[in-house]
C-alpha cells in the first residue's frame, strides 16, 4: 500500500498523487465515491452498478441510474413489452 501526506485545503480539498492516479487508472473528472468507514475516510473510484440487483457486468445508464440487461429484460417481461 502506498501513503502520501497530503494537507487539505481551506475549502476541504485533498489532491490524489499522480503516481497513485496512474497505478489506479483513474482520470481527470472520473466520479469518485467517498465514505466514512470505522473512523477513516475511503476514497474509490466510482462504479456504475444496477439499481435493481447491484451488478457491475453489463451495466448501462438510463435517465441517470445503473440498470443491467438482465433487469432490463425481466421489467420488459412484466409490462408485457418482452413478446
Amino acid at each position: 500500500m502506498n501513503t502520501a501526506y497530503k494537507k487539505m485545503t481551506s475549502h476541504g480539498s485533498i489532491s490524489i498523487p499522480v503516481a497513485m492516479r496512474r497505478e489506479l487508472g483513474i482520470e481527470p473528472k472520473d466520479p469518485m465515491v467517498v465514505e466514512e468507514s470505522g473512523g477513516k475516510i475511503v476514497i474509490s473510484p466510482y462504479t456504475l452498478r444496477c439499481n435493481f440487483c447491484g451488478t457491475t457486468e453489463g451495466v448501462n445508464e438510463f435517465h441517470g441510474k445503473g440498470i443491467c440487461m438482465e433487469c432490463a429484460g425481466k421489467i420488459l417481461e412484466k409490462l408485457g413489452g418482452g413478446k
